[in-house]
């Protein structure tokens, strides 16, 4: 008699265990591999599960056990590198292995439907477009501009390329298209570049050449960098020349970068140094597109893949070196389902490839800080600023018993208007999109609040609608107060659009451009609104974090800091870290050019010894400062936290479940945890739910996570646990 063949496969649902299947009836299943997906029975539905192992034995009966329907793949989706690393990372963040596993796949390759990739269309100049004189285009200046570009290049380009660097272009090169300046073709994949790359004709400074000659010299070991770089000192010069010696090695870069409004000015100086091997992966593209990207990564199709969080789990075969741009964004961790932070999970794949990783931020998170001063990581510094711009002047203006228009105080309002005069342009920062934070009756003092949430309800006065930021609920803005009928209705605070509809007010000759998530939502609109920005058809520039970041505008002289007191008394164990770094990062946006820079944070609080500090004595001096409170008061990063979060309809069920956790994790006496709560989150109630946690933290990762694998097996045989929903979050960020 044969032995049976078990097939144990993960299957994406919140169970911590592989499920055992019997082979397909029909079929070979001699060669079968871990990593291909198989459609399996499962209850009553059929799903897409990954192939883990096989087996000779299981601890169900045989004739219980179904048969697989499909195989769907010859080949892993994953080599088995990868494979191990995932299902390590299902290990570390104690999340089940199928959803862990769906989590790094594609859309599409959840789904049983075959994929074939698609044919990339391409255009280049023709021979007559090369002839053709520039000046014969004169009538018609956007065929001019888009054949001055395409000239410019030094081989054919992609839909990709010309989405990041031509607005509205496709009528535009159909018109050139008809008058043979310019031809279409199609390009099975996107073909790396074979011919060796050059350094750059840029000089780096002394500074940006010692860093690229530290990376450049551990390029065939793991070693961990921080670039650690002023705003405006040139980190990506360095991130440019350290991997062109990857490229010429046949290897691949992965780039890690916290938010898709960064991706278009990157792109831009990336493809321009590396042609078109360079792609992306973000959010804001749909899933065929993601997957054409995936597949040519694994397929060893491009050199270089620039990506947000998720981008991490991307096959990349003959990858050589990854770098994370704005290590320290709060972006890069997932904060529901498979909770892993992007950064982190990055360390550890290319400790497993033996692959140099570099971390680039002007506000290093507080580990990696802590990193370099126990030495795993190289700390690369960039104390200047490149070229020979000058760090910006930062100065506090109170504004405390001042009176205020509309929220701008006068010596800011003459600065802008001194600043404007002079043709140059003004950042304006406030983090806090809609027009208004709440609505509030004159009569009797009734607030807008989320009828699901402890938060007020956010006005957007272009839509006519209150919306909660939190749970997205929303309605139509009430004519009259619902407890008195009073008519007299007001906004209660600033948001972006009000303070638009302020700036248009006071400055109605200036053009304006405001960048949040909601003139952002729309298709290329963040990179339609960037262009216009370097192109200096604004002047004023209004927007909230996203414009923040990265962003390299050299004629912004003057930057406004709204409302930097949000940040001082949070109630998060992190709120002081965010605070500075984006007062921090948003200070850096000014005097990035020729011309020197002014920073002016309008604050309640001038005095505050966390603001005062940061402004004196800059962010190493309040990190060093913090990182010794931290150590103290047995903090991470010198501990090592996790959180567990439940909610549900009656507070009382969270309670419950919580204490007979935390009872449950006294007893294994393990004197190195320390177990803080239940207690209300910071946000008691969303989205119709109530919400409470437990933290524990412990001075041992091992015995921490060890303790975490015994409260898990107690979890799913306890009772309070099924009345409630709850999640297990290792290395919290954001405890809200």
């Amino acid at each position: 008699m044969n032995t049976p063949l078990i097939l144990q496969i993960a299957v994406p649902v919140p169970f911590r265990k592989l499920f055992d299947y019997l082979p397909i009836s029909e079929g070979n299943s001699e060669n079968l591999r871990p990593g291909i997906r198989i459609k399996i029975p499962f209850g009553k539905s059929q799903k897409i599960g990954i192939l883990v192992s096989t087996s000779n034995r299981s601890d169900f009966p045989m004739h219980k056990l179904k048969p697989a329907i499909a195989y769907l793949d010859e080949t892993p989706q994953f080599d088995q590198q990868h494979f191990a690393w995932l299902q390590w990372i299902s290990q570390y963040y104690h999340h089940p292995i199928g959803m862990t596993l769906s989590t790094a796949l594609p859309a599409l390759l959840k789904k049983d439907k075959p994929i074939n990739l698609r044919q990339a269309n391409h255009w280049q100049v023709t021979p007559q477009g090369l002839d053709t004189e520039l000046v014969n285009l004169n009538r018609a200046p956007k065929q001019k501009a888009l054949l001055t570009l395409l000239k410019n290049q030094k081989e054919a380009v992609d839909q990709t390329f010309l989405e990041n660097n031509f607005e509205n272009w496709r009528s535009t090169m159909l018109s050139l298209e008809k008058k043979l300046l310019v031809e279409k073709f199609i390009l099975e994949t996107q073909i790396p570049t074979t011919k060796s790359i050059a350094q750059s004709d840029k000089q780096a400074n002394a500074e940006q050449q010692s860093a690229i000659d530290a990376i450049s010299l551990n390029l065939a070991m793991f070693s961990v960098f921080l670039l650690d770089g002023i705003t405006g000192s040139g980190k990506t010069e360095v991130y440019l020349n350290s991997i062109v010696n990857v490229i010429n090695n046949k290897q691949q870069v992965l780039i890690l970068i916290p938010e898709i409004g960064l991706t278009p000015q990157l792109l831009q100086r990336f493809i321009a140094r590396f042609g078109n091997s360079v792609a992306t992966m973000h959010s804001g593209m749909n899933d065929t597109e993601r997957y054409q990207v995936w597949l040519k990564a694994k397929n060893n199709n491009i050199n270089i893949l620039i990506g947000t969080r998720s981008a991490i789990f991307t096959p990349m075969p003959k990858l050589g070196m990854i770098i994370i741009d704005e290590e320290h964004d709060l972006s890069f961790k997932q904060q529901d389902g498979l909770r892993y932070s992007a950064r982190d999970v990055a360390l550890t794949r290319a400790q497993r490839l033996k692959i140099p990783i570099v971390l680039g931020s002007a506000t290093p998170s507080f580990e990696s800080l802590l990193n370099v001063k126990r030495g795993t990581f190289q700390h690369l510094m960039l104390k200047k600023r490149a070229g020979k711009s000058k760090p910006p002047q930062i100065k506090t203006i109170n504004i405390k018993n001042q009176k205020l228009t509309d929220n701008f105080s006068q010596p800011l309002l003459d600065l802008i208007s001194k600043h404007l005069a002079r043709n140059e342009q003004v950042m304006i920062f406030l983090n806090r999109r809609g027009f208004a934070p709440t609505m509030i009756c004159q009569e009797c003092g009734w607030v807008g609040m989320c009828t699901r949430c402890d938060h007020p309800m956010t006005i957007h006065a272009k839509k006519q609608r209150i919306i909660c930021h939190h749970c997205g609920s929303e309605r139509k803005m009430p004519a009259q107060c619902p407890e008195c009928s009073s008519i007299d209705l007001r906004p209660r605070g600033y948001g972006t659009e009000r303070t638009e509809q302020i700036l248009n007010e006071l400055f109605p000759n200036t053009e304006i451009i405001r960048i949040d998530r909601d003139t952002t939502a729309r298709k290329n609109a963040m990179h339609d609104l960037l262009n216009k920005i370097s192109d200096h058809r604004a002047q004023i520039l209004l927007g909230t974090q996203m414009l923040a970041k990265g962003h390299d505008f050299p004629n912004v002289t003057l930057v406004g800091i709204l409302d930097a007191d949000q940040g001082l008394f949070g109630a998060d164990l992190r709120a002081s870290e965010r605070m500075a770094q984006l007062i921090t990062q948003v200070a850096g946006r000014a005097g990035r050019g020729e011309k020197s820079g002014r920073v002016v944070i309008q604050t309640q609080h001038p005095d505050h010894p966390l603001l005062t500090l940061l402004i004196e004595h800059g962010y190493r001096k309040f990190c060093s400062d913090a990182l010794q409170e931290r150590e103290m008061a047995r903090l991470p990063p010198y501990t090592h936290a996790a959180l567990i979060r439940a909610e549900s309809n009656n507070i009382q069920n969270n309670i419950q479940f919580l204490m007979e956790t935390k009872h449950t994790l006294q007893k294994l006496n393990i004197s190195s945890l320390e177990i803080l709560g239940p207690a209300p989150s910071p946000m008691e109630r969303r989205a119709g739910k109530y919400r409470s946690q437990l933290l524990i933290i412990g001075e041992k990762r091992k015995e921490l996570h060890s303790a975490l694998n015994q409260i898990l097996k107690f979890i799913e045989d306890c009772k309070s646990a099924k009345k409630v929903r709850w999640n297990l979050d290792i290395d919290p960020q954001d405890m809200s």
